[in-house]
């Protein structure tokens, strides 16, 4: 399945930039500008996406920590 939506990302980029290209070519450049607007929005998508899940991580990560701490903390209480 990764490799087929890895060939299927390939073929669009591949697709678009060529699009982008002939549109230039023929004179199209507001199609041709709103297929480099298009790239770039979905590139900033993917890097909010990123972002995302980056803070989702910190936080589980920085909660189990807190958790692992609070239960040795009431341990070594309890063993004093």
């Amino acid at each position: 399945m990764k490799k087929v939506m890895i060939r299927l990302l390939l073929l669009l980029s591949l697709a678009l930039l060529v699009g982008i290209i002939a549109c230039f070519y023929l004179g199209y450049f507001m199609y041709a500008y709103g297929m480099i607007f298009l790239i770039i929005a979905v590139l900033f998508g993917l890097g909010q996406a990123a972002s995302v899940n980056n803070s989702v991580w910190l936080h589980r990560n920085s909660y189990d920590r807190h958790i692992r701490e609070q239960t040795e903390r009431y341990r070594s209480d309890r063993e004093e």
